[in-house]
């Protein structure tokens, strides 16, 4: 798809993006203001990307889902969490951090599995009960993972920014 096809067709993003601009200069409640930095985040991202067609008619249906009127925060969270899992689902991205996230998570699991059995084979004393040295290790090991796995996922163009920088 060329350029200007595209530039046509993300014209819909480009009005919530200002619409949602708009919001958050009027706004003062904190909690709102992340989610609509989030959300700018997230529709600069998708004006980067050349998006076809049947990617774009997806995401227009689910823009227009957002209240792009003025809403309570815990509406615009749903709505905004409506939005982005739509976005992702449809490109198939994963949001920033997913992979480190997931790491530390089954780093602490497996690492506190880990640590009574360090403790029973190698005979040192790591504590009651060696857990907290496999979770430090598990921890370390699975922010590696994780950390390495995003990277490759920002190489691969799968990461659905939510940051407005």
């Amino acid at each position: 798809m060329n350029s200007t096809t595209n530039q046509a067709n993300i014209m819909k993003i480009q009005k919530a993006h200002t619409a949602i601009e708009s919001l958050l200069v009027q706004s003062e409640e904190k909690s709102a203001n992340r989610i609509y930095q989030q959300l700018l985040g997230v529709l600069n991202d998708l004006m980067g990307r050349d998006l076809s067609m049947e990617q774009l008619q997806p995401i227009e249906e689910a823009i227009d889902h957002l209240p792009l009127q003025g809403a309570s925060a815990k509406e615009l969270k749903k709505s905004s969490q409506g939005f982005m899992k739509s976005v992702r689902q449809t490109l198939s991205l994963i949001p920033e951090g997913h992979y480190t996230g997931l790491g530390l998570v089954f780093g602490v699991a497996f690492g506190a599995a880990l640590g009574p059995i360090l403790q029973r084979t190698t005979g040192l004393g790591l504590g009651t009960s060696g857990t907290g040295l496999g979770v430090g290790i598990g921890l370390i090991v699975g922010l590696m993972i994780g950390s390495y796995l995003d990277v490759e996922a920002v190489k691969k163009n799968r990461v659905l920014k939510t940051s407005t920088e």
